[in-house]
């Protein structure tokens, strides 16, 4: 959806509901709402309404003004993002370097793409967990359906995507989950070709939009959107659009704001991307009204308790186009705010851009001024002697020659500067600091870093990684969290509106069936109970060229593990054959103690079936083959329950050995 698409209704998110609140909005579970919304605006006395929007207007003069800061230092980071050349400079030479170097983008870039394809290329893109047996049964068809609607439905992929790079970049991702109706009356044609009116509807269900950061007004020192008791969306619909959202019942006194589209509304930060992208609209005829959705908290009939309240407001005009009670079950605001880095008192959160911009205006200096340092070294003037015939400025060619007086004295080269070496190394160190401060290294930017200077074993990749990883996974976490909420408020939306029989279309019967019995029976109860939503995405350690470099380094010390310990076994069996308990006793005590290293050692490289990699010897050297009679020395203990006992076997081999031990070893015996 594009910045400026408008959406009039929206669906807060479910955090803790109780069933005491579902059942009083909903005496009837089972009824679905006969219309989506209730009446556009609340009937309100004169002096209710005057005061409402008095404090509306000082509510949007705050945050407007407080927004403005925000806006100004978003336009600074967009425009450091594109990195387009500075003027022409004319010092210290006319000509000199404008160049500037893209460490913003170098870093924003490699981890936008990570979050987008990381998270939305694995199927499912959400897992379901029942968090009681009773609703085990249902989570696999829950995965399923939420699986087809986030991909044909919702399109997660195409809304989150332009979004995950706002967040990248500026720290903060804005979502909004709705019940969105789209139902329009349309000229057509009969099958005769004559022409009809036929009412379409192309959209029905939860839907969410992304809202962008510089529409987004909410006030300062809360961590917790629903804490905020006035949020505020800027929307610019043309008149046509405010016309259909009062046809689909979802505003009123739409003509109160006609003729009231005006030049020059774009913010700041609308006209930087605009000039970055050097692609603008400038001169097309304004049909953008400025409005503002706003979800408050507000006492309109006096009683002392704030009620919550959706109001749709034309500030220029004071007018009020929608003005309802939270019609939602849960009765909280839609908005989902995830954050790149949170940071203390504030809901935005600390994006790339914002720490990189410093780092990026010292690379840029030191790059101009080994750039100019280098055409300055590089190049060569010349002395002449007045009136010696020289052209004031020499055309310079091979075999150019010049002719004067004395060479020595009326033409000589000179030189202005030398070439300093030392810039390199300094512009190498503060892109360690840039790396340092954002957490985006070589290794994570899909390069080998230079400082190793050769290519780098598999174990040290690893360790790199590892410790490189946790600023991606915090990022990872917040998205999960982020999706998660909205995944749950889609789930609300379909316990209050149903799924209006899609479920018949998509799942064969007995899963629709699965389906519908979920969301009839919890309607009772807090779905954050009844399930865990999450990611299935994984973190940057965990993709499948990681997770190969960590497979062949295991292959590598297992493979000498496990010949090790196939002769240590060998060695135990044949001593308790002969009678040397010590010895066997012994042997299994190691045996014992490297299975137990080397399962730390898998649970490091965060190996989730170690216990496959480690055959347990002491287990087949302690079996008694079929037709022995279990005799033998006791043992300890040491090499299982049991010890070895009852070895015989063919030409001086243990039959435990040859029973056990070789059967899992491919039948390598042990010598007589």
């Amino acid at each position: 959806m594009a910045d400026d698409e408008i959406v009039f209704d929206m669906e807060p998110r479910v955090s803790q509901p109780t069933s005491v609140a579902i059942t009083e909005l909903t005496p009837d579970n089972d009824q679905i709402p006969e219309t989506p919304f209730p009446k556009a605006i609340l009937p309100t006395s004169k002096e209710q309404k005057d005061k409402l929007i008095a404090w509306i207007d000082e509510w949007l003069e705050t945050l407007i003004m407080a927004h403005g800061s925000k806006l100004d230092q978003w336009a600074r980071e967009e425009v450091a993002y594109r990195a387009l050349p500075q003027a022409a400079k004319i010092h210290p030479f006319v000509g000199a370097s404008n160049d500037v170097v893209p460490v913003i983008a170098m870093a924003v870039d490699p981890i936008h793409a990570r979050l987008d394809t990381g998270i939305f290329k694995n199927s499912p893109v959400m897992s379901i967990k029942a968090l009681k047996r009773r609703w085990l049964k249902y989570a696999p068809v829950l995965e399923r359906w939420i699986e087809y609607y986030q991909r044909h439905k919702l399109e997660l992929r195409k809304v989150c995507s332009p979004q995950l790079l706002e967040l990248t970049k500026h720290g903060t991702m804005i979502l909004k989950t709705v019940y969105d109706v789209e139902n329009f009356t349309i000229k057509t044609y009969d099958k005769k070709w004559n022409v009809i009116d036929k009412e379409v509807t192309r959209f029905k269900g939860p839907r969410a939009f992304p809202v962008s950061i510089k529409d987004f007004l909410f006030p300062a020192g809360y961590q917790n959107l629903q804490h905020c008791p006035f949020v505020a969306e800027r929307q610019r619909p043309s008149f046509g659009q405010l016309k259909m959202a009062e046809k689909s019942e979802k505003l009123g006194n739409v003509d109160a704001v006609k003729d009231t589209a005006k030049y020059g509304d774009k913010n700041i930060l609308e006209l930087a991307r605009e000039e970055s992208a050097n692609h603008s609209d400038q001169n097309r005829e304004p049909d953008q009204i400025e409005l503002y959705e706003i979800w408050c908290d507000y006492d309109l009939d006096g009683d002392g308790i704030p009620e919550k309240l959706v109001i749709t407001y034309h500030r220029d005009t004071h007018e009020i186009l929608q003005l309802r009670y939270n019609w939602y079950f849960h009765q909280r605001k839609p908005y989902t705010v995830i954050p790149y880095s949170v940071v203390n008192g504030s809901l935005y959160g600390l994006g790339i851009a914002e720490m990189s911009i410093a780092f990026q205006e010292m690379q840029t200096k030191w790059h101009q001024i080994a750039t100019d340092n280098a055409y300055l070294a590089n190049i060569r003037m010349f002395i002449a002697k007045t009136e010696s015939g020289i052209e004031e400025v020499p055309k310079l060619y091979t075999g150019k020659v010049f002719f004067v007086d004395n060479p020595k004295e009326d033409f000589i080269p000179f030189s202005v500067s030398d070439t300093y070496n030392s810039t390199l190394q300094e512009r190498q160190n503060i892109f360690g600091l840039a790396e340092k401060r954002t957490g985006v290294s070589d290794y994570l930017t899909g390069r080998e870093s230079p400082i190793v200077g050769s290519r780098a074993t598999a174990t040290s990749t690893m360790a790199l990684i590892q410790e490189g990883k946790s600023r991606v996974e915090e990022v990872l976490e917040n998205f999960r969290l982020g999706l998660s909420e909205v995944i749950t408020n889609c789930m609300y939306i379909w316990i209050q509106y149903g799924l209006d029989n899609l479920d018949d279309i998509v799942l064969d019967e007995d899963d629709a069936k699965l389906l519908q019995e979920f969301f009839s029976e919890v309607d009772e109860m807090n779905v954050d109970g009844a399930l865990a939503i999450t990611l299935s995405a994984t973190d940057a350690a965990n993709n499948k060229t990681i997770q190969q470099q960590a497979q062949l380094a295991i292959i590598q010390v297992m493979m000498q593990y496990l010949e090790k310990v196939m002769q240590l076994g060998q060695m135990a069996a044949a001593a308790r054959a002969q009678g040397d308990q010590t010895t066997a006793d012994m042997a299994g005590e190691v045996m014992r103690a490297a299975r137990q290293m080397f399962g730390d050692l898998l649970e490091k490289y965060e190996i989730r079936n170690a216990e496959e990699y480690l055959p347990d010897l002491q287990r087949f050297l302690n079996a008694t083959p079929e037709g022995s009679d279990g005799q033998g020395a006791p043992g300890n203990g040491a090499l299982g329950v049991g010890g070895l006992g009852g070895f015989s076997g063919p030409e001086g081999v243990p039959a435990g050995a040859a029973g056990g031990f070789p059967a899992l070893l491919g039948g390598v015996g042990v010598p007589a």
